[in-house]
């Protein structure tokens, strides 16, 4: 197995390479601590929220006392009435369904 060197070309742009990504990385870092600016806190970019006030006269009106319940009753099923003996059986019936 031979041992082979890099030209001294293709090293120079490695090098280079390895240079300006460091270069970058120096300048990131300087701009990160010294240069940008800080966020304002959020206490300073919203405006203080509002009061809140519920009228509950709306439900002593004649037309909301009118209104019934939107659902309808759920039925009371037996311990018997709920499910089948065996959930993979066809809806049809027959002995797989039997229990």
């Amino acid at each position: 197995m031979a041992i082979t060197f890099l030209p001294q070309n293709r090293r120079q742009k490695y090098l280079l390479l390895l240079f300006g990504v460091i270069l970058l990385g120096a300048l990131g870092v300087f701009w990160y601590r010294f240069i940008r600016e800080e966020p304002l806190p959020p206490s300073e970019l919203l405006p203080p929220p509002r009061d809140v006030q519920i009228d509950f006269t709306v439900f002593q009106t004649p037309a909301f006392l009118e209104l019934g319940d939107p659902r309808p009753p759920i039925p009371v099923l037996l311990p018997d009435e709920i499910g089948k003996p065996n959930p993979f059986a066809p809806q049809g019936g027959g002995k797989e369904a039997t229990r």
